[in-house]
């Protein structure tokens, strides 16, 4: 018998929808906003609101690349944490290759442990 395969058939409108209306949101925000008023909402000298819509922004565009919001959790992490970094003054290139190895060593470890299930199967 054939079983039906989980997510081959999904319709990605709706995450196309979203990844768009994030982006003019943060379009929106770019170029109307003063950042001074976003500077110190919550946590001073954080600018949470517009990290938190561009953390949205990249998580849509990964899942859509990735076509997995695991993975593109992850890296939507990396990056902004990298782009905190840079906000901070510590964002240098060997912190984002730092970061970029830790990303890239997980999805090896993901990757490994994924074929050493589907192999004792």
């Amino acid at each position: 018998m054939n079983e039906p395969t989980r997510g081959r058939n999904k319709n990605y409108g709706w995450l196309l929808f979203f990844t768009v209306v994030n982006w003019l949101v943060i379009a929106y925000v770019i170029f109307r906003v003063d950042p001074e008023t976003m500077k110190d909402f919550i946590f001073p000298g954080s600018y949470l609101p517009m990290v938190i819509i561009t953390a949205g922004g990249v998580f849509w565009v990964l899942s859509i690349l990735f076509m997995s919001a695991a993975r593109a959790l992850r890296w939507t992490i990396g990056i902004i944490l990298f782009l905190l970094l840079r906000l901070l003054g510590l964002g240098t290139p060997m912190n984002g290759a730092l970061i970029l190895g830790l990303l890239v060593s997980w999805e090896v470890y993901q990757l490994k442990s994924k074929t050493k299930i589907e192999t004792k199967e």
